[in-house]
């Protein structure tokens, strides 16, 4: 059975909207938007056929709950075949088309999770973490402690209980981490420890001013000092006692409070000016460390 292609021109925001309006409609039994969370549950129960995912700021992970069937994936031009087999996840990358072809009846269980929100949880680590999962798409796996926490978080969503987004929250991070600790993208430094030189501090802080609007690694940074990444992370909060990325976090709120008193350009150029990744990132990031919204920030210092 092939889904009408009903929207195929049509842009989506998150999966959420997709999973709702999209190609996949006809098969959702129940979507749980995250409200505040950066998260959405869904169930579907589909049959045999391809099922395309548009490219969406989102990571996805799909848990088989029902089924067994050949299936083929394909991440952005990366494919590759596996056994669909209940326990098995799929993990998809944000911003990325993904496609599946899959030749018997099979029901999962699918968790969106913002990028952002991988942003936000690296903002709060105490030491510096990968930006994504490395290639882990590129491979089914199985994980009992992420496939019992996303049964519990569809189960927790159903529930109207205080508790609920607290435990939702958490349960994201945890996953994050297990992705993390999967992916292969943490690896051990055995390099000996040197701490870095006040010539060092000011090579890496001159370099992050003056690419702020870029995307900037931990590799880029590390280069500066001939450290690795790991020794260069550790070495730089024992020096700063700031881990790079809540340093350039820093400088990025520095460079929009100079904009907000010094010009009148909109908050969404603001963002991209300081290096943030868009407007709702720059104003979730400013309430955090300056109490207050861009917006209110500029509207009070008008004043």
């Amino acid at each position: 059975m092939q889904t009408e292609d009903r929207t195929a021109d049509r842009e989506f925001s998150s999966f959420a909207e997709f999973w709702v309006e999209g190609e996949w409609a006809p098969f959702v039994e129940t979507v749980h938007p995250g409200g505040r969370s950066p998260h959405t549950l869904a169930v579907f129960q589909q049959p045999a056929g391809a099922f395309p995912d548009p490219p969406l700021p989102e990571f996805q992970l799909q848990l088989v709950a029902k089924g067994s069937a050949q299936s083929r994936v394909e991440f952005g031009g990366t494919a590759f075949s596996s056994q669909l087999s209940p326990g098995g996840i799929y993990l998809s990358p944000p911003d990325t088309d993904c496609n599946y072809e899959v030749e018997g009846l099979h029901r999962i269980i699918a968790l969106a999770i913002n990028k952002n929100a991988m942003d936000r949880f690296r903002e709060q680590a105490d030491f510096e973490l990968p930006r994504d999962f490395g290639r882990l798409h590129e491979q089914k796996f199985h994980d009992p402690i992420i496939e019992a926490l996303m049964l519990r978080m569809l189960e927790q969503a159903m529930v109207d209980h205080p508790t609920s987004d607290l435990f939702l929250d958490q349960s994201t991070n945890t996953i994050l981490v297990g992705l993390l600790c999967r992916s292969g993208t943490m690896q051990p430094d055995t390099e000996d420890a040197r701490p870095l030189s006040d010539g060092d501090i000011a090579k890496v802080s001159r370099i992050i001013d003056e690419r702020l609007e870029d995307n900037l690694s931990i590799a880029d940074l590390a280069r500066v000092t001939s450290l690795s990444d790991w020794h260069f992370a550790r070495a730089f909060k024992q020096a700063t006692g700031l881990s790079p990325h809540q340093y350039v976090l820093r400088r990025r709120i520095a460079r929009a409070i100079d904009l907000l008193r010094n010009s009148q350009i909109a908050l969404a150029e603001v963002a991209l000016s300081a290096g943030f990744s868009s407007q709702s990132h720059m104003t979730d990031v400013f309430r955090q460390k300056v109490g207050t919204t861009p917006g209110k920030y500029r509207d009070q210092i008008k004043a």
